[in-house]
């Protein structure tokens, strides 16, 4: 992607429409999870309940659209250690767009949203979190705002400036044994404004534009009473002591870009091409040494060869870059009773950047009554300066550094994958994909491996929907996840702190849904029932009890899973 104004610091990017007529919608869903997993506990519950609303007026000058959503789900404890492997989850989200034309050349849209959600892991869900054997917790108040002018010149030129910004306040847990040091809170402001200009000609289109973004993220850990150094004088407490905040990070990203792309077209060729110029500038205050610029230019080329009206053959080059810099998911602490994992960046890491290569083959054709789409695509990608993790040995509180550094040598990602889709009335159809990949670093890096962890080397999906009649329907699905690689460091080795590497087994999450509609005056109602995870294709070795493995996770989501719940709308 180019640039836009609903992508904040890549963290939320929710892409909106204006509403064009009057809808209402609501919907409840709840589901069981783990039904018949042997090992688990108790189910868990899990409801939502959602909404969304639009109103234009009679000119159809002005509009509005509201959207709220509200999900509550319990913990799931896979294996009955008493302890979390799908923690708890509160989320309330609301939010509006509102737009208003002045002309029919101008517009101006305004978006707004909020989510406040609360997730926790662990056991002792009804104590405080310093009261847990283990709790990783994490509070989000996440607010949205962005402003978009777009005015029209000639008969397709668009001419637009936009601006946003986002909020975010994070309080946080990672403790356990009932520590009290283990309290956190990070804030991230961030913004992105920029201006666009897409010229349109008989074969040819031209976007300009500069966008400049920024974030300011700190991260302290809380201070507390430290009850271990207690002072006590004739058997009686003199003092204890309370020990200040500490800071993690305070980091400040600022970015300017200048891009531009021009697509045209020669005869049975289309040729897009484009570019990004950005430079970024990464300061920690918490240390001065660590700040980092740079300016990196990223092309882009695409050709499309129409071989038949039903067959084009395309190719690709692209660069890309990862800056330097601190994310929000470094900030996470996996924890258990013996070790605590903490992710920090290198002082010396520099910017990973990419080179991708893609070509591929389209058809799609209309066969008697029978819709065909067939798409076979091979893709190669060569890092240079991938970022890799370095483990350190545990200090004498279990506590590990996994620090984030450059490969000394390169990776490369490739392989090929396959898509289908067959429609033979608008009723039936049927899509399926499959890849084939290879992820490898040049040298091997952890645990002397080249391979990249938590990466399947196969994997694909199957979709298959089926509107039985006006009011029945059906539809199923299939997603394949392959062997991979997964470190351990838990309680079933000799020595834990040394780790060893484990292949996963495949996964094969299949789900079904059949839905029931029926018309109620003006307005639709929607009666649903589904499975997810038909055969109960889980993870099944989750390390056990408080001295467990917290990063030993893969496979799917959630176990078995059954579900149902009402839509009820004036456009379903």
């Amino acid at each position: 992607a180019l640039y836009g104004s609903n992508a904040i610091a890549g963290t939320v990017n929710l892409i909106l429409k204006d509403p064009i007529n009057n809808s209402y919608e609501f919907g409840v869903n709840s589901g069981l999870i783990g039904l018949g997993l042997s090992n688990a506990r108790k189910m868990s519950i899990d409801n939502a309940v959602n909404f969304n609303t639009s109103l234009v007026s009679s000119d159809s000058k002005s509009g509005m659209s509201l959207f709220g959503f509200y999900r509550s789900r319990d913990a799931f404890d896979a294996n009955s250690d008493g302890f979390s492997e799908i923690p708890t989850l509160n989320n309330i989200t609301v939010g509006s767009r509102i737009y208003h034309r002045f002309s029919t050349k101008d517009k101006l849209v305004a978006d707004f949203f909020t989510i406040n959600e609360d997730r926790r892991g662990g056991d002792r869900f009804d104590y405080p979190l310093h009261q847990a054997n283990i709790a990783e917790a994490v509070t989000h108040n996440i607010n949205t705002a962005a402003l978009t002018y777009e005015h029209f010149f000639r008969d397709k030129d668009i001419f637009s400036i936009y601006a946003s910004a986002q909020r975010i306040n994070r309080d946080s847990y990672y403790g356990a044994e009932q520590s009290l040091s283990d309290y956190g809170n990070t804030k991230d402001l961030s913004y992105a404004t920029g201006i666009q200009y897409a010229a349109n000609f008989k074969k040819a289109e031209l976007l300009l534009g500069v966008e400049n973004s920024g974030s300011w993220l700190k991260d302290i850990k809380l201070g507390y009473p430290d009850l271990d150094s207690i002072i006590i004088l004739n058997d009686s407490t003199v003092e204890i002591p309370s020990r200040e905040n500490t800071l993690v990070a305070d980091q400040s990203v600022i970015t300017t870009g200048l891009f531009s792309q021009y697509e045209f077209s020669i005869a049975k060729f289309k040729f897009s091409v484009g570019a990004r110029l950005d430079n970024y500038a990464v300061s920690n205050k918490q240390n001065a040494n660590t700040a980092i610029s740079g300016t990196v230019l990223s092309p882009r080329i695409n050709i499309k060869y129409e071989i038949k009206e039903f067959l084009q053959a395309r190719i690709s080059y692209s660069q890309g870059y990862r800056a330097p810099q601190i994310f929000d998911e470094d900030l996470h602490i996996e924890t258990s009773g013996s070790r605590q994992v903490i992710h920090q960046n290198s002082t010396e890491l520099k910017q990973e950047n990419s080179a991708s290569y893609v070509a591929s083959l389209d058809f799609n054709k209309k066969l008697g009554k029978i819709n065909l789409s067939f798409l076979v695509e091979g893709f190669y990608t060569k890092l240079e300066n991938p970022f890799a993790n370095k483990y350190s040995e545990p200090d004498e509180s279990g506590k590990v550094i996994y620090t984030r550094i450059n490969a000394e040598k390169g990776a490369i990602v490739q392989g090929f994958n396959l898509d289908l889709a067959i429609a033979p009335s608008a009723e039936l159809v049927l899509k399926t994909g499959f890849t084939i990949q290879s992820s490898e670093y040049e040298e091997a890096v952890e645990f002397d491996e080249t391979s990249f962890f938590r990466t399947p080397s196969q994997y694909g999906f199957m979709n298959f929907d089926w509107r039985i009649s006006q009011k029945w329907s059906f539809s199923s699905s299939l997603n394949y996840t392959g062997k991979m690689l997964v470190p351990y460091f838990g309680t079933e080795l000799a020595v834990p702190e040394e780790g060893e590497l484990r292949e996963s087994k495949p996964f094969y999450d299949a789900g079904v849904k059949i839905s029931y509609t029926v018309r109620l005056n003006g307005a639709k109602l929607q009666l649903f029932a589904g499975l997810k995870n038909i055969f109960n294709s889980y993870q099944n070795d989750f390390d056990f009890g408080i001295e467990r493995d917290p990063g030993y996770i893969y496979g799917p989501m959630q176990p078995r899973t059954i579900y149902f719940g009402l839509r009820f709308g004036n456009l379903l």
